[in-house]
């Protein structure tokens, strides 16, 4: 063993001299050791880390989904009105006074978070949420022009799916019309280009001219403009291109015209003409539906699996509300959305089926399909009547894996995608341990599943133990730092054939976390290394959730946040995406100790080992420091073999701040980011002096030959 001397990046870190505890140690002593046997490694799941993605925070409504109009159908406001449940055949409404009794477009909805944090899932956080308020109500979207009379309308519907529109009328002269806000305002840019489309047909006065306009936020400056031809007496499909003079984030779409007159409106859509231009180039029905920085977000995670669409949202607080693909496939006019009443806002299901998988595509990664089994927070279907949501799910597969000429890849052919796609993972539901009839219906689903689909690996929410045949089951955690921390070692003596395969596909530090702080973050990494200590038994992983928007938060920690041109990731983004991209392919046993002489008592490190290829020429090892100390490691690669030696250079990469509680936010997004550093001197015994609360990744190169007598490892 050479002699050693300490690696001291805590300068280059700024984290001394900052009002910090001091390092308990000095000289060459440690605080802890890591020790990895390269002599005894296992593989590592190939899609151990991945992204879980739900419709919860306007992720996909208002952010993901590239649609800048809210409400395009009408339809939310045919069910906050009253409309959608009545058999009138037409409603007067009073756009302003709705906007009143229930929720504008423009006002960011509160949410009482300290539930959330005291949650351990997201089916309990709703349970205590369950009542009136603000999470159970509509935003009003559409403002009615001074002089415009607005009215719900079922006369001569759009089509068979679609049979609400809204008419606009007026008797005066003058411009009237109807005004989106979209998402907290729309996000515009000079020098590109946007594409609106709409259904329009004449009201009972006879054909209208149409202009089209995008406004500032100010509502004084038109930023671009497009006059539409008269619809006629029937239904008509219009489209304009919109190319603004101005950048502005807070700016509406207004569709007028010039009263005394009459129209009438349907799936009134804006989209930015490169998605609606990549839609055609590849024989697509609807616009390519993804926001380019949004998409880029999530490539920067590499996910090596994708589970979709929830979650709560696939349970619906009520059956009626769950997520059913069915309505969710097709052109987009013939799409009639649902309430998302686990989070509280109307979905179009713009985000379907079908752009579930072309997200999955774009990202490369294996499609994780979460089914409805029968079951939602507030109601069930028993055994006896649940072979209709059989027939659904065996239907979806077919949509996804069917021949061109089958009956549903018929339809998924007909919206431009031709050849199949692949999917291995189905999971049968969500949290629905537990509940009425979950047992009996998951079995009617797993006979039915397997025996249509040998290949499929299919997902319980639970252990099933020797109640039913499970591959995989589900397991989900939020909780605060020090118990995430702890729980690193709760696979420790799992094994595969002990048992079925776990799937971590919801966890995340909530209580103590803050909007995202960086100590949730340095927790979630000690709970990393477990997974990977143990990912012969624990085969998938994600954080969750994946996106919130700034303006309604119904989460405390999401791992990007939005709002409707700009994200960022919290610390929780930049872990993910380290451990993703140095996951290797095999696991080196890692082992920690406390020194003796220590003057730190707490278990406070945690650390894990990769290898990076079959023949560990590369390894990246894991150290977390989960206290308010520097911490001296001292790092062993044990069981070398005999022609191999370790590198004289290296890289470290670290993840801290000067405070435990720092977050990023819009204003500092890189206040918690990543940063490295190269090595030299590195040997198989040495020390590594860590930050507090930090999560330090070290790449060290393993080539062939006698290593020399010692090193002296330093910072470059």
């Amino acid at each position: 063993m050479g002699l050693v001397s300490l690696v001291t990046i805590g300068a280059a870190w700024g984290v001394e001299g900052r009002g910090r505890n001091s390092n308990p140690t000095s000289g060459s002593s440690w605080n802890a050791s890591v020790t990895v046997n390269l002599g005894a490694t296992h593989p590592v799941s190939k899609t151990l880390y991945g992204i879980f993605f739900e419709e919860i925070g306007h992720a996909g409504e208002g952010g993901l989904y590239a649609e800048l109009v809210q409400d395009r159908s009408f339809d939310a406001i045919a069910r906050v009105s009253g409309f959608a449940s009545s058999n009138a055949p037409a409603l007067p409404v009073d756009l302003a006074k709705l906007a009143a009794q229930h929720r504008d477009a423009w006002t960011p909805t509160s949410w009482d978070l300290s539930v959330a944090e005291a949650a351990t899932t997201k089916a309990d956080f709703l349970d205590k949420l369950r009542g009136p308020g603000p999470r159970n109500d509509i935003i009003v979207a559409w403002q009615a022009l001074p002089g415009t009379t607005t009215s719900l309308t079922r006369d001569k519907p759009l089509n068979p799916t679609n049979l609400v529109s809204m008419t606009l009328s007026a008797t005066a002269n003058g411009s009237v019309g109807i005004v989106n806000h979209g998402y907290w305002g729309m996000h515009v840019e000079k020098g590109q280009s946007y594409t609106v489309s709409l259904y329009a047909r004449a009201g009972e006065t006879g054909p209208v001219p149409l202009t089209v306009s995008i406004l500032g936020a100010s509502l004084k400056h038109t930023l671009a403009s497009v006059d539409l031809n008269p619809p006629s007496e029937d239904w008509g499909r219009l489209t304009g291109t919109l190319e603004p003079n101005a950048t502005d984030s807070g700016a509406v779409l207004v569709m007028s015209f010039e009263g005394p007159g009459s129209v009438v409106l349907d799936v009134v859509s804006l989209f930015p003409t490169e998605n609606v231009k990549e839609a055609a180039e590849r024989g697509e029905v609807n616009p390519w539906p993804f926001r380019a920085d949004l998409l880029g977000a999530l490539k920067a995670l590499k996910p090596a699996f994708m589970r979709f669409p929830g979650g709560c949202y696939i349970e619906g607080d009520h059956l009626v509300n769950r997520f059913n693909w069915k309505d969710s496939i097709g052109p987009l006019e013939e799409r009639s959305g649902h309430m998302n009443g686990v989070w509280g806002y109307w979905s179009t299901d713009g985000l379907g089926l079908f752009e579930y998988m072309q997200l999955a595509e774009a990202l490369d990664t294996e499609p994780v399909w979460v089914i409805n089994n029968g079951v939602a927070h507030a109601d069930s279907v028993p055994a006896s009547d649940i072979w209709p949501y059989v027939q659904d799910a065996l239907d979806s597969l077919e949509f996804i894996l069917g021949s061109p000429d089958s009956r549903w890849g018929s339809v998924r052919s007909s919206m431009g995608r031709e050849q199949p796609w692949n999917i291995t993972y189905v999971a049968i539901g969500n949290e629905d341990c537990g509940k009425w009839m979950y047992l009996n219906n998951y079995l009617a689903f797993f006979g039915a599943l397997r025996g249509a689909h040998p290949h499929l690996r299919l997902i319980s929410n639970c252990d099933m133990g020797r109640d039913a045949p499970t591959d995989i089951w589900d397991w989900h955690i939020y909780t605060n730092p020090r118990d995430l921390f702890n729980k690193r070692n709760i696979f420790d003596g799992r094994r595969p054939e002990d048992g079925h395969f776990v799937f971590a596909s919801e966890y995340a530090v909530t209580e103590g976390g803050g909007w995202g702080n960086l100590v949730g973050a340095v927790a979630e990494a000690a709970f990393m290394t477990g997974l990977e200590r143990n990912s012969e038994a624990v085969v998938m992983a994600a954080y969750a959730p994946l996106f919130v928007h700034t303006s309604n938060r119904p989460w405390p920690t999401n791992m990007i946040v939005i709002d409707n041109h700009r994200w960022f990731g919290i610390p929780s983004y930049h872990v993910q995406r380290l451990f993703r991209e140095n996951q290797g392919v095999r696991y080196a046993e890692t082992a920690v100790a406390a020194s003796p002489s220590a003057q730190l008592h707490e278990d406070s490190v945690a650390a894990s080992a990769t290898c990076q290829d079959d023949e560990c020429t590369t390894l990246v090892v894991k150290v977390i420091n989960f206290s308010s100390y520097n911490q001296t490691i001292r790092i062993q690669l044990d069981g070398l073999a005999a022609n191999q030696r370790v590198e004289d250079g290296g890289d470290l990469t670290w993840l801290t701040s000067g405070h435990p509680e720092d977050e990023n936010t819009f204003d500092d997004p890189h206040k918690v980011t990543p940063r490295s550093t190269s090595l030299s001197g590195l040997d198989s015994d040495f020390r590594l002096q860590t930050a507090p609360y930090s999560v330090n990744l070290l790449t060290v190169q393993l080539g062939s030959g006698e290593a020399p007598d010692a090193y002296v490892a330093a910072a470059m």
